[in-house]
């Protein structure tokens, strides 16, 4: 059965609010991309927004409800967990009672995957709230905004900004990002497995200060990374993703994940964790059959289920879109 959380708190209400409502704005919906994050070596700076979506429909309606699906099948969440309905009623300042609407949520973006499920959520709910107080916001208001609840910005920055993105928090708390250019030739195979990763708990996996060498040599495979990228020479692109802060310490929450870190796909691929996991992004140019083979054959050794996504990036990000003429 789908989960549905209504605004009302009575009957009578409902009836009350019924006999006096009436349409208040046209149908829109929202679409949020969801992303890889990290890249290796980019630890909480760098995302790439990708073809997986979390839509949100949004109806005039004379009481609020919320039906929620995943990839097609009922996505049944208690309402104190709900991302997107707690941003949603901080971000809305009208009463429950009174939300004359429905929404329709969509995700093709599952929830504890690594692909940034929480910043959609996030996202999508401050885009949905500023809609219907017919109020326009700047990539840079929903990103500032979003951070209270998602913070850190590399997730956020590829889903509100779209593409390829790098992010930076100053001392002083406020977010610094850029959209770059990222390769057309290198393309983005997702590995999904039957298997979550909460992000809180990756989190406590971090140690607290890291060795001299460790953080000098992901400094330097992030610089070769970036040049990678820059002028097209993927030599060496496998090894420049190899990171030492945050992959290695994740890696027993998955029982596939040293397998697949290690796993001989080609110098000039990269397989990398994305955001804590479970999902690993493969980015490739060529010996696609090769690589499939080799990930199916490490995760049949462990029994996990998993699904292959080949998916685009998205270079637009977060948009609204009518859905009447």
């Amino acid at each position: 059965m789908n989960k549905t959380y209504n605004g009302t708190s009575t009957q009578s209400n409902v009836l009350k609010n019924s006999q006096k409502w009436t349409k208040a704005f046209k149908s829109f919906q929202i679409l949020v991309p969801g992303s890889v994050s990290n890249l290796g070596c980019g630890f909480d700076s760098l995302g790439l927004a990708i073809s997986l979506y979390f839509k949100i429909s949004i109806h005039s309606a004379p009481r609020f409800q919320l039906e929620m699906k995943c990839n097609g099948k009922p996505l049944d969440m208690p309402a104190e967990e709900n991302l997107f309905l707690k941003v949603l009623r901080s971000c809305y300042p009208v009463c429950p009672d009174d939300w004359h609407f429905t929404a329709t949520i969509e995700t093709e973006v599952p929830p504890r995957r690594g692909l940034g499920s929480s910043a959609c959520a996030t996202a999508g709910a401050i885009i949905a709230a500023a809609r219907l107080m017919n109020l326009k916001q700047e990539a840079h208001q929903i990103l500032t905004t979003a951070l209270q609840w998602e913070p850190h910005p590399d997730n956020l920055c590829a889903s509100i900004l779209g593409g390829f993105t790098a992010a930076m928090m100053d001392y002083a708390g406020s977010v610094h990002y850029r959209k770059l250019s990222f390769p057309r030739m290198l393309k983005l195979l997702l590995l999904i497995p039957e298997w979550q990763v909460s992000t809180e708990e990756a989190r406590r996996l971090l140690p607290d200060s890291y060795p001299k060498q460790a953080v000098i040599g992901n400094l330097q495979r992030l610089a070769y990374f970036m040049g990678c990228l820059q002028n097209g020479n993927f030599e060496a692109l496998r090894e420049s993703v190899r990171d030492q802060i945050h992959q290695p310490y994740r890696a027993p929450l998955m029982p596939f994940a040293r397998d697949l870190l290690e796993s001989e796909i080609g110098n000039e691929n990269a397989i990398l964790l994305s955001g804590s996991g479970p999902t690993f992004a493969i980015l490739y140019r060529v010996h696609r059959r090769r690589i499939r083979s080799i990930i199916q054959r490490i995760m049949a050794t462990h029994g996990i289920p998993y699904e292959m996504r080949n998916v685009m990036i998205d270079s637009e990000g977060a948009r609204v879109e009518s859905l009447e003429d």
